[in-house]
């Protein structure tokens, strides 16, 4: 296609049916900068390369040739942006709408980004915003990306009514938490029932969730090592070197050690915090 009639067609798209959304978008309870939405023929698309390249993907561009690449480890993607198509591990790539090419930036459908990236699309009531999550794999890698989306998960609980220290945090705003049913909700994809109820006993007030606004714990991004030190298909244990909260050097540190299992659903959640 000539550079110049590919400049048309995408002024075209954006003249006859994109409307920029103010929603922003999570991925694993991390806000992602410079990640806004656009709506295009009433299809929710989202820009390609702050998502997965927040997934760990190293990304080429070839827009000449319409052409995107993105490895990770042993993963490889291509994206046709003309013809819309591509190839997803060795295998062909079947998209359910075509990919946008919007001032520079490529843009796929939350659908097809959740496709190729094995990620979840999670509703969150009353927030405005995309929030998407990996489904965990049993990997190294992938059971340190379940607990630092679990502790985020934790900290928009514990942080409830202090958006200011999310926001510094690059952390998604707290959901609606008004009863422990709601807590549940929010909670139970990561976290044993026995850190729910304590959470709830904690925090709550009157029978109404207040959260503990400056008192919550420190976040696992501070982290000074993370080891995975014990790994098989239904658990893992991962040491934790965390400077100790409230300490204005951050030079102190403590060791938490966080044990995960899979329970009879298949969720891999934490259920033991140890400090050896």
């Amino acid at each position: 296609m000539p550079r110049r009639l590919l400049v048309v067609l995408v002024f075209f798209i954006f003249m006859s049916g994109s409307a920029y959304a103010e929603a922003s978008v999570a991925l694993d309870g991390r806000l992602l900068k410079d990640c806004q939405l656009i709506i295009v023929e009433k299809q929710v698309m989202l820009p390609l390369r702050p998502i997965f390249e927040e997934a760990g993907y190293k990304l080429e561009s070839n827009l000449p040739e319409g052409i995107i690449i993105g490895r990770k480890g042993q993963n490889f993607v291509q994206i046709n942006l003309r013809q819309p198509g591509g190839v997803l591990n060795q295998t062909d790539l079947n998209l359910n709408t075509a990919p946008r090419l919007i001032a520079g930036r490529a843009y796929l459908s939350v659908q097809d980004i959740c496709h190729i990236l094995n990620l979840e699309n999670r509703e969150e009531p009353g927030l405005k915003f995309i929030s998407l999550s990996h489904r965990p794999e049993m990997t190294k890698e992938g059971v340190i990306g379940h607990l630092l989306s679990a502790d985020r998960q934790m900290l928009r609980v514990e942080y409830y009514n202090n958006p200011e220290f999310l926001a510094q945090h690059q952390i998604a705003p707290s959901p609606k938490i008004q009863s422990k049913e709601d807590l549940i909700k929010h909670l139970s994809n990561y976290w044993d029932q026995t850190f729910i109820d304590s959470i709830w006993q904690e925090a709550s007030q009157d029978g109404q969730y207040i959260g503990f606004f400056t008192e919550g714990s420190i976040p696992l991004l501070y982290n000074k090592e993370l080891n995975v030190t014990y790994l098989s298909p239904a658990e893992a244990k991962i040491h934790a070197l965390m400077p100790i909260w409230g300490e204005d050097s951050l030079t102190e540190f403590e060791e938490i050690v966080y044990t995960l299992h899979k329970n009879e659903g298949g969720k891999l959640i934490i259920t033991d915090i140890q400090f050896p």
